[in-house]
């Protein structure tokens, strides 16, 4: 496949629009373990395993669409609560297959995704040392996430040379869904910081229960955001709210120390 050099050009604008704001955003929540960073190496490491994270979910998410979304909630339980799925769909004008998407599928395949890369790289680590360490590392595999999908985003706007849509949405990703992957991890994080000291069970059990409230999380952001304006205003301003919630837990995990739960 030959890619003309304005193609190129588009991605690679795109690329660093995607990912110099999600470095900014790195930059800001690092500064929650300044006492005692973690090598930049393994925040380097979590960052790209969140890139890699991406492709895994477009993979997955492809596929399920190819299946057909609607015809997994046909059967069993599930088909109990489709109307009301199919009752969203015609309100907002958005066919099944892309409410079940945004709202169930992508929620869940990314923040399993993110999860297993940060798992598989960083938080088996020696360096994963103190309560605060998974919050980090979650926090930057979202990041890298966020920084491939947002290129993904915007490199048709690039193409087209539509100015005004890359700034909007460049705009959109860097306040909207760049702080959704954040704090969706984040939430992972917390719930595993929090009980960083406990018996492997229990960090088994408030690991999956983190995982359980990041889909939530996750998809109802995206349930709001294919709603009204009003619906997507209040999408945002749940986000910062959130996220101001992670602030204070972080001053909250900082204070953890072993001897203290023993």
């Amino acid at each position: 496949m030959n890619i003309d050099s304005q193609t190129l050009i588009s991605i690679l604008f795109a690329f660093l629009s995607g990912v110099i704001p999600a470095l900014i955003w790195l930059f800001f929540w690092n500064q929650e373990d300044k006492k005692n960073p973690e090598p930049k190496s393994m925040i380097a490491l979590a960052f790209i395993g969140g890139m890699v994270a991406v492709f895994i979910s477009l993979f997955a998410e492809k596929y399920l669409y190819g299946i057909g979304l609607e015809n997994l909630f046909s059967h069993g339980f599930l088909s109990k609560i489709l109307p009301w799925f199919l009752n969203i769909a015609k309100q907002q004008n958005v066919p099944i297959d892309k409410v079940l998407l945004v709202m169930i599928f992508a929620p869940f395949i990314e923040e399993i995704s993110k999860y297993l890369m940060a798992y598989i790289l960083v938080l088996r680590s020696k360096y994963d040392d103190e309560p605060i360490d998974p919050m980090i590392y979650m926090i930057a595999t979202a990041l890298g996430f966020a920084a491939i999908e947002n290129m993904l985003f915007l490199i048709s706007p690039f193409e087209s040379h539509d100015l005004i849509s890359t700034v909007f949405t460049g705009n959109m990703r860097f306040i909207g869904a760049t702080l959704l992957h954040t704090i969706s991890s984040a939430t992972i994080g917390l719930f595993i910081s929090f009980n960083f000291f406990d018996s492997k069970i229990k960090k088994i059990f408030f690991t999956i229960l983190g995982i359980i409230c990041a889909i939530i999380i996750h998809g109802a952001f995206n349930f709001l955001m294919i709603g009204s304006q009003t619906d997507s205003t209040m999408a945002l301003e749940l986000i910062w709210i959130i996220v101001i919630i992670i602030l204070l837990a972080f001053e909250k995990i900082k204070k953890i120390r072993k001897e203290e739960i023993q």
